[in-house]
């Protein structure tokens, strides 16, 4: 089979020779670095540790891998890499190609006699043979949810959970970072080249979605940058987003009131706040039954349906491939109407093009959840209109705004700022907050409920309260979805 596929396998086997080649692993340049240790925990084959180092915490991923382990792991990536064929690669995904690695893996790998040993090591040998073992030992935490490489020879660095930004010692090889390039290039459908040097693509690692974004020569000056942020690393639910203070259940019941009486929710946040976070947790406590309809081109959502929810999802081209394309964003949202959805999950409105195409819907009756880069409501407010030309009626459909932060902008923490709803004053459109920090630092309503204005003509005070009682009724004993 010609193509990209046997393009790739030459490429990660090299030059053919009659008896395989035993290199040493990429794993192996591992190594573990001096400092007060915080922390240790094993997500076999790895250990990961946490160091405090000159005031930084250092993240450390360590092998745990015996001599004679090693020696037999050298040898089985060999055999894979010299052995593997495209007929066997079948259908062309990138999650074939590791289930055929593992596959034949487990094979050179039975006289272990641990299962899950022969099942972690073959795993892990699968990753070696593909070039890309340090993305994969990352992508086992659940604790990182993304990390960075900014130039060829610097240093990992990442985001931790518990611990905000961490350095490593970590370093992606030539090899490795030639092997991203081809994995990216041949698993996506474009072409990475002059023209096109930057590429965004998602990988699922077992269960583990990742969403890559690489950018080369000649728009990367260092000739290679690497962003990787796990899409399933928010897997919290809104109860669990109270718990740790993210919102107040209170403010979580009326979010769930307004969205379930047909209200719109645009989450706002700079870079890392936590929106898709919240956006997933909020979709996940909606009725079941509702039918959403998500537009996205790189799709952070949750899969729900195994569950019994309603949802179909529209995959379409990233904005930045240009307009040429025909799977855009602003042309899905065009045509949503047709689809009957009760709820619309756009993801991420990123351009000028898809805040059109967004308030378009709007003025259509369309309502859902979005997020929105901005540091403020006021700020997303002012961009969509001096800068996007939104019309000061069409910014009056947006109903709700909800803004994250990070109170420390290198910490772990991520909070719901403040909550907006966009009312009509002299024909102009105002925010007025209903929700907010306050001194103590908790998420407090600060208006009466007396006072709430509420622009849409089918929904009532009334209605909102109703339903907000027993919703929050549902999160405080961790009920939320039998209350539906």
């Amino acid at each position: 089979m010609e193509g990209p596929i046997s393009a790739l396998i030459r490429r990660m086997a090299g030059r053919r020779n009659p008896s395989p080649r035993v290199q040493p692993l990429l794993l192996e340049l591992f190594q573990e670095v001096e400092g007060d240790e915080l922390e240790r925990y094993s997500i076999p084959p790895f250990t990961y540790t946490l160091k405090r180092m000159d005031g930084r915490v250092n993240y450390q991923v360590i092998p745990e891998v015996s001599v004679g382990e090693l020696a037999r792991l050298r040898e089985t990536v060999a055999e894979m890499s010299a052995t593997l064929r495209p007929s066997t690669v079948a259908p062309l995904t990138f999650t074939t190609l590791i289930e055929v690695l593992c596959q034949a893996g487990i094979g050179r790998l039975a006289s272990i006699r641990d299962t899950d040993r022969v099942r972690a090591l073959s795993r892990l040998a699968a990753f070696e043979a593909a070039g890309i073992p340090t993305i994969y030992s990352l992508s086992l935490d659940d604790s990182v949810s993304e990390f960075y490489v900014d130039a060829p020879g610097s240093s990992v660095y990442l985001d931790h959970a518990k611990y905000g930004r961490c350095e490593t010692q970590l370093i992606l090889t030539e090899r490795e970072r030639k092997a991203v390039e081809t994995h990216m290039d041949t698993f996506k459908g474009y072409t990475i080249d002059f023209s096109n040097p930057s590429l965004k693509n998602e990988f699922d690692i077992f269960g583990k979605r990742l969403r890559i974004s690489l950018d080369l020569a000649p728009l990367a000056v260092s000739a290679f940058s690497l962003d990787v942020r796990k899409l399933t690393s928010s897997e919290l639910t809104i109860i669990d987003l109270v718990r740790t203070d993210v919102l107040s259940a209170e403010a979580a019941s009326f979010l769930l009131a307004a969205l379930e009486l047909g209200m719109n929710v645009t989450i706002v946040g700079e870079t890392g706040t936590g929106k898709t976070t919240l956006l997933n947790a909020l979709d996940e406590a909606m009725n079941p039954r509702l039918r959403r309809i998500y537009v996205e081109d790189a799709v952070e959502t949750k899969d729900l349906l195994e569950r019994g929810y309603h949802q179909m999802k529209l995959k379409v081209d990233p904005f930045d491939r240009g307009p040429q394309n025909s799977r855009t964003k602003s042309a899905e949202i065009t045509k949503i109407l047709h689809r009957s959805p009760d709820v619309v999950i756009l993801g991420e409105i990123q351009s000028e093009e898809h805040s059109r195409a967004f308030f378009h819907a709007l003025s259509a009756g369309i309502r859902g959840l979005q997020t929105f880069h901005a540091s403020s409501a006021t700020q997303a407010v002012r961009r969509w209109r001096e800068m996007h030309g939104i019309s000061k009626t069409n910014v009056l459909d947006l109903d709700i705004l909800v803004q994250m932060a990070r109170p420390e902008r290198l910490g772990s923490k991520r909070q719901v700022y403040g909550i907006s709803l966009i009312v009509e004053e002299e024909g102009e459109a105002r925010l007025r907050e209903l929700y907010s920090r306050v001194r103590d630092a908790r998420l407090q309503r600060i208006v009466s409920w007396e006072r709430l204005q509420i622009r849409k003509a089918s929904v009532t005070r009334e209605q909102i309260l109703e339903r907000l009682e027993r919703i929050q009724a549902g999160i405080e004993d961790g009920s939320i979805r039998v209350s539906h």
